[in-house]
């Protein structure tokens, strides 16, 4: 069994669907523990954790029958009754791909059922919700024994973290149950708050906002803090408080929706009389509404204040464009934990903010809210999934002697026993990425194709690559890749060159995808990047590799500094990402012979069908990126090559996206329109609409008559096929007399 946590979220009551001599009878098959044993273990367990407002873990091993009845007696002597259970196989529990909804809820007990899989981000998604006093219940297979055990790092570092950590009880069927640690936290010296506030810094921070929008002093604010400290409540707070003194247009946003479900309840608990929707509290005419980043961005409305939850997760240029259009404005971002990486922008956007700005505050929120400071489990889910990574230090000399310099391919079972470069490592690639989850963290550790590189001077980590290596399948599923088919995971860049750049082939080739490139803050502007970089492309192409590609959030500076190291633009993502409001490009540069040839087919589509992309789906790009692209443009003509033929009979016959195959589209509708008089009335209009027209998706659906999308692109496949048929039947002698 794998294990890893299939997690969704469903609050549920506690319920005994036996007797209590049918329950006792099961317990004692599955434990072998004296019932009142048990319940006087568990019993002195709850008042020990919740005299100190801390939180416990029960790790239950044991068989098939020992996990559910163990559970239930367990949580039977709850007080509370907020119960949340994660799982793919318990009845009533959903999972892990909705754990995310369950940021800003709290509970007082969580079973996560990671008999199956262990899923790193759920786990980490939901961890924060346990009240203080609360129980984790971890059900576990005796995961040494397991056949992943000798293959992941992360499960051994998982087993090698539960051995003797505070907190955590080891519950395995047929043994004694184990002794109850004693606190070692000093006595509490509580503080008072005045209701609603939590804590003194709570009440502190929205002090702040609201003196900043009453006296119109338009300074920024940074608030910054761990998980757990209140500090999406104390937008919330501020934010109703304000609604009911007057003020009438606020703004969130966030990378998601989700993310903000606490700002609105503690709003709306301020304001009794409001209506409350999803996304909108409304106070008489004063509004607090959220907006996606790239929407804020696109529409910019009045706000007399603007809320940023999450902002390490929001790109900094955006962050930027938020900064110069709302002067009133807060930036909150966690610094450890699951929501962001806080670290970096903290480095990051304090510089920004000293430009525009040089008289903007920071908050930093350390009092945790939900249980007390010093929680061990807090401190065991910090090192497990290496959110306490900090940056390395570097020594005083920033100027680097190149000579020094000394790539080193990372040996990761080495790593994984040596604590403090793991987290120097990772703790600089979470500086450099606005978006790090905790599965990126297991995925470097575990996956066969990874290879990490560092640039070290003496020893000490100074920039860092991660690489994946993909590619290498066979024609057969390289094939189905281009059709729409199949989709292998682990194979973005491989599956982007075949399936979106049109290369039926590309699959097959073997690449190296760098998913991370970080170079220490305090060291940047030397050039330690380019070096960095161009060490491994030397490296990777002695491991055999065809082409070294990346795909990241385009920005003209991030184009620019792959540019200088002969990447060139393969493709561009067709829609915004909501949190960034950027669009993905992959560049690539080839390595081989054969990689040559991928590149040039790829980059040369690429560069022919840009006019018609800028005209359509990247209409909307930015000035500055839309003027860097046009360096790419090649003029194109109407004449359809074989090239063209392909993608215009796998748009017909296939799932190939019509963006992907839209120019040769439009030139075979511009050259042939006495095809179209054959056509039917529907296929001329979807034709019409779509390829002649120019219309958006949404127009093009109301235009036709369809439900939604995908009955419009099926529409538009079976125009172009009957096109094809027509062409075929009627000019298979002499195409080039019509074409």
């Amino acid at each position: 069994m794998a294990v890893q946590v299939v997690a969704e979220s469903v609050t549920i009551r506690r319920k005994m669907s036996k007797s209590k001599n049918s329950f006792s009878s099961n317990l004692q098959t599955a434990l072998a523990w004296p019932e009142r044993e048990a319940k006087q273990w568990i019993d002195h367990l709850y008042q020990s954790i919740r005299a100190d407002n801390q939180r416990a873990v029960l790790l239950l091993t044991g068989d098939a029958d020992f996990y559910l009845p163990t559970s239930r007696f367990f949580l039977a002597a709850l007080s509370g009754d907020s119960v949340l259970w994660l799982s793919s196989d318990i009845a009533d529990a959903l999972p892990a791909n909705k754990a995310r909804t369950q940021l800003g809820k709290e509970y007082d007990a969580i079973v996560f059922d990671a008999r199956a899989q262990f899923d790193v981000d759920a786990f980490g998604a939901v961890i924060g919700t346990l009240r203080g006093g609360g129980l984790l219940l971890l059900l576990l297979p005796e995961i040494a024994s397991t056949p992943e055990f000798n293959t992941s790092r992360f499960l051994q570092r998982l087993w090698s973290l539960l051995q003797n950590q505070p907190g955590v009880y080891f519950l395995r069927q047929g043994q004694a149950l184990p002794e109850i640690q004693q606190s070692e936290t000093k006595p509490r010296t509580e503080i008072a708050t005045v209701a609603p506030f939590c804590t003194i810094e709570q009440q502190q921070v929205v002090a702040a906002i609201e003196d900043n929008v009453r006296q119109q002093r338009r300074c920024p604010i940074v608030l910054i803090s761990d998980r757990g400290r209140g500090k999406s409540s104390a937008l919330g707070l501020a934010a109703g408080r304000l609604l009911q003194q007057g003020v009438k247009k606020i703004i969130v946003t966030a990378p998601r929706l989700s993310t903000c479900d606490p700002v609105f309840f503690h709003a709306a608990q301020q304001c009794p009389q409001a209506s409350s929707e999803r996304a909108k509290l409304t106070l008489g005419d004063a509004q607090l509404v959220f907006m996606a980043p790239d929407a804020l961005l696109e529409a910019q409305p009045d706000a007399d204040l603007l809320l940023v939850d999450e902002a390490s997760a929001i790109p900094l240029p955006l962050l930027e464009q938020f900064l110069a259009s709302y002067p009133a404005s807060v930036f909150a971002s966690t610094i450890h934990g699951y929501e962001g990486t806080g670290r970096g922008f903290v480095l990051k956007f304090n510089k920004v903010l000293d430009a525009y700005t040089p008289g903007w505050q920071q908050f930093k929120m350390e009092t945790p809210v939900r249980w007390r400071q010093g929680d061990p489990v807090e401190q065991w889910v910090d090192k497990l999934l290496c959110l306490d990574a900090e940056l390395p230090e570097v020594s005083a000399a920033r100027v680097i002697d190149v000579s020094l310099l000394k790539l080193v391919l990372l040996d990761r079972d080495e790593l994984i026993a040596n604590a403090d470069k793991l987290s120097s490592l990772f703790g600089l690639l979470v500086y450099a990425h606005y978006r790090t989850q905790p599965s990126d963290f297991r995925h470097m550790l575990d996956d066969p194709g990874v290879r990490i590189y560092t640039l070290e001077c003496q020893q000490q980590i100074l920039a860092a690559v991660l690489v994946n290596e993909e590619g290498g399948l066979d024609e057969k599923l390289s094939n189905e890749i281009y059709r729409g088919a199949r989709r292998p995971r682990g194979h973005l860049l491989a599956q982007t060159l075949t399936f979106h750049a049109g290369c039926e082939s590309a699959a097959t080739l073997r690449y190296a995808r760098v998913m991370r490139i970080a170079v220490h803050p305090e060291l940047q502007g030397q050039g330690l990047g380019s070096c960095l970089l161009q060490q491994v492309i030397a490296a990777e192409r002695r491991q055999g590799v065809d082409a070294i590609g990346t795909s990241f959030g385009a920005t003209p500076d991030l184009l620019r500094f792959w540019q200088r190291s002969d990447f060139a633009l393969v493709r561009m993502g067709f829609t915004r990402d909501h949190a960034s409001g950027s669009h993905s490009a992959v560049m690539l540069r080839p390595l081989t012979e054969q990689g040559e040839f991928v590149f040039q087919a790829v980059r040369q589509r690429f560069q022919h069908y840009l006019s018609s992309w800028l005209a359509g789906p990247l209409a909307g790009l930015a000035k500055n990126m839309a003027s860097l692209l046009r360096n790419d443009l090649r003029e194109d003509g109407l004449t359809l090559s074989e090239s063209d033929w392909q993608d215009i009979r796998s748009f017909a016959q296939t799932r190939r996206g019509y963006e992907a195959c839209m120019w040769p589209l439009i030139k075979l509708v511009r050259r042939a329109p006495r095809l179209l008089e054959a056509l039917t009335e529907d296929e001329r209009k979807v034709i019409a609409a779509r390829i002649q027209n120019n219309m958006a998706w949404p127009d093009t659906i109301k235009y036709i008559n369809v439900s939604g999308k995908a009955q419009a692109v099926i529409r538009l496949r079976q125009a172009i096929a009957s096109l094809l048929k027509i062409y075929q039947l009627r000019y298979i002698e002499d195409k080039h007399s019509l074409l």
